[in-house]
């Protein structure tokens, strides 16, 4: 089995509604939106400049940890959001919200920057209706610590985690991905992954974060590991398309991102894979992942 390590903190922010109204169903890019406000507004000083036009950008902390506008790996970000809470549209006063962001790499470095921009989201309004949302709690969900809460921070304990993911032995595993998914291929989207498509995008998912945040270069043998992962065989499958779209403020309208959701069960000689599939469960695959895009949950038999 590959033995993987990845430097990771994951973030997990309690939120309450502090009035009621609507929002959309998949919350993601609203997070996402709202959080690179309160990060980038912290820190611009040529706020009416596009980060990558801009000559401070590679001293920037906005476009080092939250938009990068390329690095040596190209331009994927540091962090993937996740929003367990899909499909809740109305929203009353002192509903809870939560959501994790984990950061990667030497990015983790930069925790209490990540903290601040959480807690300024509360100075912004949320979604179309700008509704109010206040920080209840900040907790660092891989060693179950309190960052922050009521005002007190524990900066102690933003401390990363090394994920070491060994991985078991088994022969058939259930993957079911509940947030959008966006794997594509050609320019083309595709409508159900198969093994391959899976254990290929996490392996260009961790190339690309191992060279841009940890400055490793993976010497892996990728034809022979796509090679074997064409072996394992779909045994069950159920995959639905999503037609999402969200606001864009850069470009003043809607953005569509086109998506599935859905599940697949696969069999055969899984166990040199489980590493893999663990480490990509933690980093999300596809595009979109800094809104929530390609979180999944694995199911061993």
């Amino acid at each position: 089995m590959m033995a993987l390590e990845l430097n990771m903190l994951k973030l997990r922010a309690i939120f309450q509604a502090e009035e009621a109204g609507e929002l959309p169903p998949f919350l993601g890019s609203t997070i996402r939106g709202v959080l690179g406000h309160a990060m980038r507004d912290g820190v611009c000083v040529k706020p009416n400049l596009r980060c990558h036009l801009c000559e401070l950008a590679d001293q920037c902390d906005y476009t080092a940890y939250f938009s990068t506008a390329g690095n040596i790996a190209g331009s994927v970000n540091p962090f993937v959001l996740h929003v367990p809470l899909q499909n809740k549209t109305t929203w009353q006063r002192g509903d809870l919200l939560r959501f994790d962001i984990t950061v990667f790499g030497r990015t983790t470095t930069a925790a209490d920057f990540y903290v601040n921009g959480l807690l300024k989201m509360a100075e912004y309004g949320w979604g179309a209706k700008r509704l109010k949302f206040t920080p209840v709690q900040i907790l660092n969900a891989f060693d179950k610590s309190l960052v922050w809460s009521n005002g007190v921070m524990w900066p102690e304990n933003l401390r990363p985690n090394v994920t070491k993911a060994r991985g078991r032995k088994t022969d058939s595993v259930l993957i079911r991905f509940d947030a959008p998914t966006r794997v594509v291929v050609k320019q083309k989207l595709q409508e159900k992954l198969t093994f391959e498509l899976i254990i290929k995008a996490i392996l260009t998912r961790i190339r690309l974060l191992l060279h841009a945040y940890e400055g490793t270069l993976l010497d892996w043998d990728e034809a022979a590991i796509l090679a074997h992962a064409r072996e394992i065989e779909t045994v069950e499958e159920n995959w639905q398309f999503i037609d999402f779209k969200r606001y864009s403020q850069t470009r003043k309208g809607k953005l569509e991102l086109p998506a599935i959701r859905g599940y697949a069960r696969f069999c055969g000689d899984l166990t040199p894979f489980t590493p893999l599939l663990e480490i990509g469960e933690i980093v999300h695959i596809g595009k979109n992942t800094t809104h929530g895009f390609g979180n999944y949950e694995l199911y061993y038999i």
